[in-house]
């Protein structure tokens, strides 16, 4: 199956899941970390699932799917465990426009979702195309052996830097060679130890007074929040 990769923003965007049960909550999961509002509808939630709708982090509708459950939204997803019901959300989706996606059925999908390795961000997508989801399920396993959590506080030290310096010193020639220092350095093997004297070090040697030192703390302290 030949695919265009894009990485949609649906941060707070109403999002449809189809089906309360443990591939329902995957998906769930999946959209709550990208930002989304979710919206469930479901018979029966799994109790993940049923204590999110207690704690309001996503709506839920105990009902079956109708048409009128995807006004107002930008994505769907159809996790039910019956083919029929799965294919008429498919089919009522596209006949609005609306992007979906049926587990395990790529015939009715208008995107496929990868399997992904997440490191807040950071964020890695591996596809066959539907041809074997059980090598995308290998190869993320190996990725995230690879990709470790230090990725999620690396990226978000880099980027409090660069928007810090893009707004002092927009356009100065030097930004490009600061960033590629940055990312030329051991501050991931430095932050994997999560050893924060080495970072601040670091990035005082790499940035000198490019940076403030209120900029400095911000920047840290973020980063080791992550």
């Amino acid at each position: 199956m030949q695919t265009y990769p894009v990485f949609a923003i649906v941060a707070d965007k109403s999002c449809l899941v189809v089906g309360g049960g443990a591939v329902g909550e995957r998906k769930v999961h999946d959209l709550i970390s990208a930002g989304a509002r979710v919206t469930v509808v479901s018979r029966d939630l799994t109790p993940t699932l049923a204590k999110m709708a207690a704690q309001g982090k996503i709506r839920y509708l105990k009902e079956d799917f109708s048409d009128d459950h995807l006004a107002g939204m930008v994505l769907v997803i159809g996790a039910t465990d019956a083919p029929q019901v799965n294919a008429r959300v498919s089919a009522a989706a596209q006949a609005q426009g609306i992007w979906v996606n049926i587990v395990d059925a790529p015939e009715h999908c208008t995107f496929i979702v990868p399997a992904q390795v997440r490191r807040g961000d950071f964020l890695v997508a591996i596809s066959t195309g539907g041809a074997s989801p059980a090598l995308a399920r290998k190869l993320r396993l190996e990725l995230e052996q690879h990709f470790g959590p230090e990725y999620g506080p690396y990226l978000a030290l880099l980027q409090g830097v660069r928007s810090r310096l893009l707004t002092a010193r927009r356009g100065h020639p030097e930004n490009a060679a600061l960033f590629h220092r940055l990312v030329d350095s051991s501050l991931l093997e430095a932050l994997a130890r999560g050893d924060r004297q080495e970072v601040q070090q670091l990035l005082k040697e790499i940035l000198g007074p490019a940076l403030s030192p209120s900029d400095l703390a911000e920047v840290m302290e973020k980063a080791f929040k992550e």
